[in-house]
C-alpha cells in the first residue's frame, strides 16, 4: 500500500490555511509550471515560497510554506510555514516520494517512511537494512514515538489522507502536504519533481530533469498524433467481482490518448472511478481493440489475470485475438519511478497497441506496460529422453 484514501475531513479542514488573496503576493515573483496544477512556486530573491492545493483545486490551500537560506526571512506574507533551506531530514508517510527525492540528489535526506516493505530503490533498501533510515509501519499504524524521537525538518503526507496531521503538529513537527497523485496530466505528476527540488535545496536539477522528461513524453505525443491507426482501448480494475474504470480526465486516460489509442470512456468525467455493472463492461468490450489492466502478479502476467477465465468474455473479439496488456506491480515500479518517467511509460502503452506492435511483438525492453502472451500449455506427461546418436 502506498498510500491511505482514509478522510477526516473536519480534522484536516480545520488546520487548512486560508487561500493566499493576490495582494498577498506584492513583491513575489510567480514561477511558471508547465504542467502542474496543484502545486505553485513564488520567488523572490533567494527565498521561496510554495502552495499546495487539495482536492479542490486553486481555490482549497492544503499548505503554504515559506522557504528561506539558513532560515534567514525577510518576512512571511501571511500564514505559513517557515522552513530554512535546504531541508536535511525527512520522514515519508508514502513511499510514493522516495524516487523524486532520489531523482533529484536527495536520497540522503530521508530518515524515516512508512511502508518500508514496499521502497523498490536498493539504495534506500541497505539505509533501511542498516537501521540508517527507519521504518514508521504504515500511515493507519503509524509508529509516532519512533518519529517523533527523529526530529526530522519534514513530515511529507498526503491531504486529507487521514495521516494524523494534526497530532503531528502537535507533537512539534512540520508538516508538509503533498497532492502529486491529483494531477491528471502525466507530466503534472512529474513536473512535482520542482517541488521536491525547492525542498531539498536541488532546484536546478530538477528543473533540468523535468525539461528533459518533457521534450521526450512530448515529441511521443506527436508522433502518435501522426499513426495511421487509433485503436479503441479499455482499462480497468476488478475488485471482489466489481468493476471499474478511470474517468476520462484521469491520468491514464490522457496516457492512453497520448499514447495513440481511443479511450473508450474518455468522454466520462468524474473525481474517481467509474463503476460498471456487467452489461455495460460487457457491451464495452465486445467494442474494443485492446484490453489492458494493472495487477500485482508473482511471475508472468497472462491474459487469465485480467479476465479470471470468466466464460463471459470468451466470445469477445479482443479476447479470442489475445489483444491484452499489463503492468505487473510485482516487477514494475508503476506507483513510484513510472510517475517520473511518463515518456517511457508512453513509449510502452505505444508498443502495446499502437503501430509499432504490430511489426516487433513480444519484445522485452518494455518496464512498465506490455502485450500479454498466450499461457503455455503444459505437457501432459514427461517427455522421454532420447540419446542423441539414435
Amino acid at each position: 500500500m502506498r498510500w491511505s484514501l482514509a478522510v477526516f475531513p473536519l480534522l484536516l479542514l480545520a488546520c487548512s490555511p486560508p487561500t493566499p488573496k493576490t495582494t498577498d503576493l506584492q513583491g513575489w515573483t510567480k514561477v511558471p509550471l508547465r504542467y502542474a496544477t496543484f502545486f505553485e512556486l513564488w520567488s523572490k530573491g533567494s527565498e521561496r515560497l510554495v502552495l499546495v492545493h487539495g482536492h479542490g483545486g486553486v481555490a482549497d490551500t492544503a499548505g503554504v510554506y515559506h522557504l528561506s537560506p539558513n532560515g534567514a526571512f525577510a518576512g512571511t506574507p501571511f500564514t505559513a510555514l517557515r522552513l530554512s533551506l535546504p531541508v536535511d531530514r525527512i520522514a515519508l508517510l508514502s513511499t510514493t516520494h522516495v524516487p523524486y527525492l532520489a531523482a533529484v540528489g536527495a536520497r540522503s535526506t530521508m530518515v524515516a517512511t512508512a511502508f518500508a516493505g514496499e521502497v523498490r530503490d536498493s539504495v534506500v533498501q541497505a539505509a533501511l537494512k542498516a537501521g540508517e533510515v527507519k521504518d514508521l509501519g504504515s500511515s493507519e499504524a503509524l509508529d509516532r514515538e519512533t518519529l517523533i524521537a527523529l526530529r526530522p525538518d519534514v513530515v511529507l503526507v498526503y491531504p486529507f489522507s487521514g495521516q494524523g496531521a494534526t497530532a503531528l503538529k502537535g507533537a512539534g513537527l512540520s508538516v508538509v502536504q503533498v497532492s502529486e497523485y491529483l494531477e491528471e496530466h502525466p507530466l503534472g505528476r512529474a513536473e512535482w519533481l520542482r517541488f521536491f527540488g525547492v525542498l531539498t535545496g536541488h532546484e536546478r536539477e530538477a528543473d533540468s530533469l523535468f525539461t528533459g522528461i518533457a521534450e521526450r513524453y512530448e515529441a511521443l505525443a506527436v508522433l502518435a498524433e501522426q499513426d495511421s491507426l487509433r485503436p479503441t482501448v479499455f482499462f480497468g480494475s476488478q475488485w471482489n467481482g466489481q468493476w471499474s474504470v478511470p474517468p476520462g480526465n484521469s491520468y491514464m486516460a490522457r496516457l492512453i490518448a497520448d499514447a495513440g489509442g481511443r479511450y473508450v470512456f474518455a468522454d466520462r468525467t468524474a473525481s474517481g472511478n467509474i463503476d460498471l455493472d456487467m452489461e455495460t463492461l460487457l457491451s464495452t468490450l465486445d467494442t474494443v481493440d485492446n484490453w489492458g489492466m494493472i495487477a500485482a502478479v508473482d511471475g508472468y502476467m497472462f491474459p487469465r489475470h485480467i479476465t479470471n477465465n470468466d466464460p463471459r468474455f470468451t466470445r469477445l473479439k479482443v479476447v479470442q485475438q489475445f489483444h491484452f496488456f499489463g503492468g505487473n506491480t510485482r516487477t514494475a515500479d508503476l506507483f513510484g519511478q513510472a510517475l517520473l518517467e511518463p515518456d517511457r511509460v508512453l513509449r510502452d502503452l505505444r508498443y502495446c497497441f499502437g503501430d509499432a506492435y504490430r511489426w516487433k511483438p513480444w519484445e522485452d525492453d518494455h518496464p512498465y506496460f506490455t502485450p500479454l502472451r498466450p499461457e503455455p500449455v503444459s505437457m501432459p506427461y514427461e517427455p522421454e529422453e532420447v540419446p542423441l546418436d539414435q
